[in-house]
C-alpha cells in the first residue's frame, strides 16, 4: 500500500515528465559527443538560489535537444494518424502511441512548468516581450547570441561545422 501511495504521490509532482525530460537532455548530449567527438558545455546558471529563467533563454538551452526533435516524433506520430491505419482502430492507435505523445508533451513543456514562477502573469508578459525582441533584433559582427536570434543561430551552426 505504501508503495502504491508513493508512487501516486510521485505522479502528482509530474516526475514522470522531469525524468523523461532529463533523459532526453542526457541522450542528447552522449549522442552528440558519440557521433561528433564531443559536446558544448551548456552551464545552467543556476546555484543554490532558483530563479525564473526567461521564455528565450529556455529556448536556446533546449531548442536543439529537446525543442525540434519533440516536433519531428509529433509530426511523425500525425504522419501515422494519416497513413497508419489499421482495422483495429482508435484504442489501437492510442495504446501504440501514448508513451510517444508522452515524450512530446514533456519535451515541449517540462521547461515551463518547472520553471519558478512560470505560471505568474507578469513574468509571462515580461518574458514574451523579452522573447519577441530576441527574435526581432539583428544579429551582425560582436552581438551576441543571447541578445539576437540570428547571431545564436549562427553560433549553434559554427559548432556543428567545426564538430563535422
Amino acid at each position: 500500500m505504501q508503495a502504491v501511495f508513493s508512487f501516486i504521490t510521485m505522479q502528482l509532482q509530474l516526475c514522470s515528465v522531469f525524468f523523461t525530460f532529463s533523459l532526453g537532455t542526457r541522450t542528447h548530449y552522449f549522442g552528440r559527443t558519440i557521433l561528433h567527438g564531443g559536446a558544448k558545455y551548456r552551464a545552467t546558471g543556476r546555484g543554490f538560489v532558483v530563479r525564473h529563467i526567461k521564455f528565450a533563454e529556455n529556448y536556446r538551452l533546449y531548442s536543439r535537444s529537446h525543442f525540434v526533435k519533440a516536433l519531428e516524433v509529433a509530426l511523425l506520430l500525425i504522419v501515422y494518424i494519416a497513413y497508419g491505419y489499421t482495422d483495429a482502430g482508435a484504442v489501437s492507435f492510442v495504446l501504440l502511441t501514448l508513451s510517444s505523445w508522452f515524450l512530446v508533451i514533456s519535451w515541449l513543456f517540462a521547461p515551463y512548468i518547472f520553471n519558478p514562477s512560470g505560471f505568474e502573469w507578469q513574468k509571462t508578459v515580461e518574458d514574451f516581450d523579452d522573447w519577441t525582441s530576441w527574435l526581432l533584433y539583428k544579429g551582425g559582427v560582436g552581438v551576441k547570441g543571447d541578445d539576437s536570434w540570428e547571431s545564436w543561430w549562427d553560433e549553434e551552426q559554427v559548432y556543428h561545422c567545426d564538430a563535422n
